[in-house]
């Protein structure tokens, strides 16, 4: 059981990472993400999406939304109700923070050091922990 003082110490440590994985992904749409899936989708190489491209780009989209849903659901929908209630969306928070507060905690002392948080920004760069901002819309309960 994790105690409350590293509850709260996940806790910021996951909100500091994500908005700085934000800032650093939000910089990256402007600054090559864009241009990357451009790149990717623009079949005919004209350097623009045409509506099939872009209904290629969506339909891509849509299936990794729903890889990740399913992944979600199969994960932390205890009851198999295909929803993630309240709770079954805490439990998915509380794993992925401390999943991503073991990583940072390289001594695994249950502190987060500032060379251990440099080091976990330089680990992982500009990728954007965005998960968390409404890919599990559709699976909550009403």
């Amino acid at each position: 059981m994790i105690t409350k003082k590293l509850k709260l110490t996940v806790a910021t440590a996951a909100l500091v990472l994500g908005s700085l994985a934000g800032f650093a992904g939000a910089k990256n749409l402007d600054h090559g993400g864009r241009g990357a899936m451009k790149q990717k989708f623009d079949t005919n190489k004209d350097g623009k999406l045409d509506a099939a491209e872009k209904d290629k780009l969506k339909a891509s989209f849509k299936a990794m939304h729903a890889a990740r849903k399913a992944e979600a659901l199969a994960k932390f929908d205890a009851n198999r109700d295909g929803q993630l209630s309240d709770a079954e969306r805490a439990t998915m928070r509380d794993t992925r923070m401390t999943a991503r507060f073991a990583k940072l905690d390289v001594n695994g002392d249950g502190k987060v050091t500032l060379d251990e948080f440099k080091a976990g920004k330089q680990r992982h760069g500009r990728r954007s922990h965005g998960k968390m901002h409404g890919h599990h819309r559709g699976m909550r309960k009403h």
